[in-house]
């Protein structure tokens, strides 16, 4: 069976509001690893918890720049969750079919804060429930063997560690990131350097002067040969061999 989507689950799961969650959790991390020193003693727990500290105020900014309204964050202590208009989403780092206990207890947790005061005002409703449930929202950012982030999985989780309906999103990594030109293209009304050649195709500005072409050097002439004015050698001086005379 094909995965749904999470937009086709649930409307306010927009790919885009998606997608910003992802990219930031991988650029964070991956800036922070980038930003590390092995020889000065960084290790992959401290820069781990630095890049997990920046991801909670890169969220916080995000939330209150105002650009953002469907976007809120619940901190307590050093745990932080995002959420979608009320949707909360457990973002972790791991694989995204096994998430650990941990965070399926901080995901069960949240589900059960957001969603007591509804079950206390309508418990006299019958309401159905969704088998295996309650279902829960979570990021997986699953790293290589460095810690760097290689992409980014949304996914449902229930309290058994079961999940379903996984898709990844579409991020950019440091690493898939075009190489620039060592050298840059000069800027408008810089001159040439000397012997700088014109690349093929290329048309002069408008009030340039035309370079002259330069003129062939004629080659230099063998020692000992008469040179007149047009500079091509006349002909070859002939040492006669010197014969000794008996004596």
């Amino acid at each position: 069976m094909d995965a749904t989507s999470p937009w086709e689950l649930n409307p306010v799961l927009q790919q885009s509001r998606l997608l910003l969650l992802a990219q930031t959790a991988v650029d964070v991390r991956n800036k922070a690893f980038s930003e590390a020193n092995r020889e000065e003693g960084d290790t992959s727990w401290g820069i781990g918890c630095k890049a997990h500290e920046r991801f909670g105020h890169a969220l916080g900014k995000l939330s209150e720049s105002g650009k953002h309204p469907w976007l809120s964050v619940h901190r307590d202590g050093l745990s932080f969750m995002p959420h979608i208009e009320g949707i909360a989403v457990r973002v972790y780092r791991g694989p995204a079919d096994r998430p650990s206990q941990r965070h399926l207890d901080a995901a069960r947790i949240e589900h059960n804060r957001r969603s007591e005061p509804r079950q206390m005002a309508f418990s006299f409703m019958g309401q159905a429930t969704e088998p295996d449930g309650p279902w829960f929202w979570m990021m997986a950012v699953e790293t290589d063997v460095e810690g760097r982030a290689l992409r980014a999985v949304f996914f449902q989780a229930n309290e058994a560690g079961g999940t379903r309906n996984a898709w990844e999103a579409p991020v950019e990594r440091l690493s898939d990131a075009p190489a620039q030109a060592s050298t840059p293209a000069p800027a408008p009304g810089d001159k040439p350097a000397p012997g700088d050649k014109p690349a093929p195709g290329d048309k002069p500005a408008p009030g340039d002067k035309p370079a002259r072409p330069a003129r062939p050097r004629a080659a230099s002439p063998a020692k000992g040969a008469l040179v007149p004015r047009e500079g091509r050698p006349l002909f070859q001086a002939q040492t006669p061999p010197l014969v000794s005379q008996p004596s």
